[in-house]
């Protein structure tokens, strides 16, 4: 343990050795991922019977494929790694609406609210999701090739049986021992299903899509379609690299299928292990900060800080803003009703589950949000005794206590109108308590 660094290069908080060990972890899996790989491809299929009637196997061998494995690597891993790193170390925050000033000269910065450790933090989680997608798709798809043992489309060109060979009997089926081809290729022959340049192509600029995904906020109800063009573009060049393995005669149409949607299910699942959900646009495919162990989970609160940054703040349609204001005003409610303590906060009917872990400015930093963070938040994060009440999906709010319904012993008078202490806030409760004492002091009522 005490040779293990402090703290990251790019982060002022100290870490623990086992935050560091879990992320070193993250990078021995995916190198174990691909040595996997390699054993995989070097162990003998299993090799299933086939007919040498059987049309669908009798296309002719493609010495030239249209996209070798090394090209589709090169499409599907250096490709995204390459926007990836270009957008997160130069192009994020170019166009931000709220840039900081330079506290020396006053004017904007033209790189953004995000300092450099911000920038390679995201780096470093975009990267990490990218080779865990490529690397579980590389190593499920072998298993099963190696599982199944399908012949390919090609299979009898590759086995090449002898002249005159026939179907043994009974069954009308032959094996790979009657083939006299190279064994290379022959071994190659019955790893049909599922396609492994389909499901790496997806796994790569799936997952690339979805990350484009976060960044643009595609789903923030504002419909631009030049945003849509863009994410599409790395699904239409995967499902392309998918195509030619129909055209080179290396997969039936059903391995193709499979192994993208295999390649779909571990970019999605590599994706969320570093970035929240696209269905979230308010946090703009800002990566998880470094994790956090033996503490609470954080629950989703209703309500987003006054003044975020606009990396994290909820993307805010104005006419609606007016519109609800004009409806529910913000000083409606009690003010025995608001919270006392913690950041002021207010409604957001855009954002009706942000989590306010992201948008939490650190003490004594130079004021701009870091995803990297050290910082963490020490407002909101699952304070023992609050209970959220609002709902702000609905036109109204609903209330802060509730009338107590619990059964009442018959042998006392029923109180109408009780507060549950369980519900009550504690205004209500000091009055219900100065109520009961100024009750016991009462003189007893003469007879």
């Amino acid at each position: 343990m005490d040779h293990l660094p402090n703290k990251l290069p790019f982060s002022k908080r100290r870490l623990r050795p086992r935050i560091i060990i879990s992320y070193i972890l993250d990078y021995v899996i995916i190198i174990a991922c691909a040595a996997g790989f390699f054993i995989l491809d070097s162990i003998e299929p299993y090799h299933q019977h086939f007919s040498l009637r059987n049309i669908s196997l009798q296309y002719p061998y493609a010495v030239h494929e249209r996209i070798s494995i090394t090209l589709a690597v090169c499409i599907s891993g250096a490709a995204p790694l390459a926007i990836i790193a270009i957008y997160t170390l130069f192009v994020d925050g170019l166009f931000s609406h709220h840039k900081p000033q330079s506290s020396k000269t006053g004017k904007r910065k033209f790189t953004g609210p995000h300092r450099w450790k911000d920038r390679l933090w995201e780096f470093n989680c975009g990267f990490l999701g990218l080779l865990l997608s490529q690397g579980s798709a590389f190593v499920v798809t072998q298993i099963l090739k190696n599982a199944c043992g399908k012949p390919r489309p090609d299979v009898i060109d590759r086995c090449q049986p002898p002249p005159g060979s026939a179907d043994a009997m009974p069954f009308g089926l032959s094996n790979y021992t009657i083939c006299t081809g190279d064994p290379a290729i022959i071994k190659d022959g019955f790893r049909s299903w599922p396609s492994g340049h389909s499901s790496s192509s997806f796994a790569g600029l799936f997952y690339l899509t979805l990350w484009l995904c976060g960044k643009l906020h595609i789903m923030d109800n504002r419909g631009e379609v030049w945003k849509t063009f863009i994410i599409m573009t790395p699904c239409v060049a995967a499902t392309l690299i998918a195509v030619t393995r129909i055209m080179d005669a290396r997969h039936h149409p059903f391995d193709v299928i499979t192994g993208s949607l295999l390649g779909v299910l571990c970019a999605y699942m590599a994706y969320r292990q570093y970035f929240p959900s696209i269905s979230e646009p308010w946090k703009k495919g800002r990566a998880y900060p470094i994790r956090s162990w033996g503490t609470d989970p954080i629950a989703p609160a209703h309500a987003v800080p006054l003044g975020s940054s606009d990396s994290t703040a909820a993307l805010r349609n104005p006419e609606e803003e007016r519109l609800d204001a004009s409806i529910l005003p913000e000083t409606s409610a009690p003010p025995e009703h608001r919270l006392s303590r913690g950041p002021t906060y207010t409604s957001d009917t855009g954002n009706p589950y942000a989590t306010n872990m992201y948008s939490h400015r650190h003490r004594g930093d130079d004021g701009n949000w870091s995803s990297s963070s050290e910082d963490l938040t020490d407002g909101y994060e699952m304070q023992h005794g609050y209970a959220q009440t609002t709902n702000p999906g609905l036109s109204g709010q609903l209330p802060r206590y509730e009338v107590d319904t619990a059964y009442q012993s018959q042998t006392q008078a029923p109180m109408s109108g009780v507060v549950s202490p369980l519900h009550a806030p504690p205004g209500a409760m000091m009055a219900h308590s100065d109520r009961g004492r100024e009750l016991t002091d009462m003189p007893p009522r003469e007879q």
